[in-house]
């Protein structure tokens, strides 16, 4: 059974807004029960005046740390989240709201004891921040979905499945969710312009098929490969090709097509990114005409 997240959250408050403050707690209330909400800041300063109303709101605790140096109000924070990891049991989930990176120590530490840790912060957000949470929520997603794609999204998507699919298959699309948090902390459907991860895989019809759903489960599974015989046939070069995970892509002059190793009619040791290949499917100018963003899968590859 999985276990209920309860959860301490923290704001640099003067890092973030009070604007965005009541959309961030519903978004922590997603994944957990909030037990604790304490917001950092030199209080004293009028900049902060703003924060006031918000806090009444949401009964918020004001955490009063002067400029006594730099960073005050930060290591106040730090302080805070290592004596609540350390002391209150009822709490075993920590969300860090800022965007900025010097948390990343204690994210990390809080983790090492074993401790859930969330983020919520902007896009500029230091990496090493963000890798050290098991979650961390960009800031313009809870207001809106974007159309910011991922840089390589159909990679991240096939990495979790074939990690998944070692396990069991089909996959169990929240399996599926929870693997691609661990390969990147930072994904979330809303940044590739979907609400819900079903459906951007839903999307992805033509690298995925729904085998099984129901309102609270789905299962899914790579492109059936049944129909393979009676489609055309293309020529192209591997653009990108993982020995490890075992799948690439091919490069042709109407797009790209994905395939992995299942699908090839000549030795894995033998396919190398520039070489080219002949195989079937599906003509990627017809998805396209779907509107559908994900590479076409590519079946019978063969090296020319």
């Amino acid at each position: 059974m999985k276990t209920e997240l309860t959860f301490a959250v923290l704001v640099d408050a003067e890092n973030a807004s009070h604007n965005d403050y009541l959309a961030m707690l519903e978004e922590v209330e997603k994944h957990g029960t909030v037990a604790i909400k304490w917001v950092y800041a030199d209080w004293t300063d009028p900049h902060q005046k703003a924060w006031k109303d918000i806090l009444h709101e949401t009964a918020s605790s004001p955490k009063q740390q002067f400029h006594y140096g730099k960073d005050a109000a930060d290591h106040a924070l730090m302080m805070d989240a290592i004596e609540i990891t350390n002391n209150n049991s009822r709490v075993n989930a920590v969300c860090i709201v800022s965007s900025d990176g010097g948390f990343y120590s204690v994210a990390q530490r809080i983790r090492e004891y074993g401790i859930h840790v969330m983020a919520i912060g902007k896009k500029n957000t230091p990496e090493r921040f963000r890798k050290a949470c098991h979650n961390f929520v960009f800031i313009n997603n809870l207001f809106e979905v974007t159309q910011n794609n991922h840089d390589d999204l159909e990679t991240i998507l096939l990495n979790a499945y074939d990690r998944c699919v070692e396990r069991d298959d089909p996959v169990y699309l929240g399996d599926m969710g929870s693997m691609i948090k661990q390969i990147d902390s930072s994904f979330d459907p809303r940044t590739e312009g979907f609400q819900s991860l079903k459906k951007l895989i839903k999307s992805k019809n033509s690298l995925f098929d729904i085998v099984q759903e129901t309102s609270d489960r789905c299962f899914i599974s790579l492109k059936s490969k049944s129909t393979a015989g009676d489609l055309p046939t293309f020529s192209g070069k591997v653009r990108k090709w993982d020995p490890k995970k075992r799948f690439g892509f091919i490069k042709t002059k109407g797009g790209d097509y994905y395939f992995n190793a299942q699908e090839l009619q000549s030795s894995v040791r033998d396919i190398r990114e520039g070489i080219t290949v002949i195989f079937n499917a599906v003509n990627v100018s017809e998805v396209r005409v779907q509107k559908e963003s994900a590479s076409p899968s590519a079946f019978n590859v063969v090296i020319a």
